[in-house]
């Protein structure tokens, strides 16, 4: 799987993606600094997923990812913020975010997150379909 990892802050965006190149099924894609170059990024890399941060002070998350989405909407963007709380999430959400993490999470919650981002379930059939 490969990630594309947007955070405005150096020095957190180069730990996770220390963390994240530790796990054996994903690649790291490349990194962008805000939703500006996310956007580009996003476009340039094909990425199979999209970890975000909400916060940046070009473009916030939610802003580019309605703008990535716009030419690719099928393209998994997960939330990853300080600011998490049920009306920011249900915002993220709202606007087409495939899942919502705090910063802090567990590096083995947010594999979890970007595989059920990356490889949705495949929905129920209905009994006796």
């Amino acid at each position: 799987m490969r990630v594309l990892v947007v955070d405005d802050h150096p020095a957190f965006r180069k730990a996770l993606t220390s963390a994240l190149r530790m796990i054996d099924d994903i690649e790291v894609a490349g990194e962008a600094g805000g939703g500006v170059a996310a956007c580009q990024e996003a476009a340039q890399l094909d990425p199979d997923v999209i970890l975000m941060d909400l916060s940046m002070p070009d473009l916030s998350g939610i802003d580019a990812m309605k703008k990535i989405h716009e030419t690719n909407p099928d393209l998994p963007v997960v939330i990853l913020t300080a600011h998490a709380d049920e009306g920011v999430e249900r915002a993220a959400r709202e606007a087409g975010a495939s899942g919502f993490l705090a910063k802090g999470t567990g590096l083995q919650d947010l594999v979890v997150v970007l595989h059920e981002a990356a490889d949705p379930p495949a929905p129920a059939q209905a009994a006796g379909a």
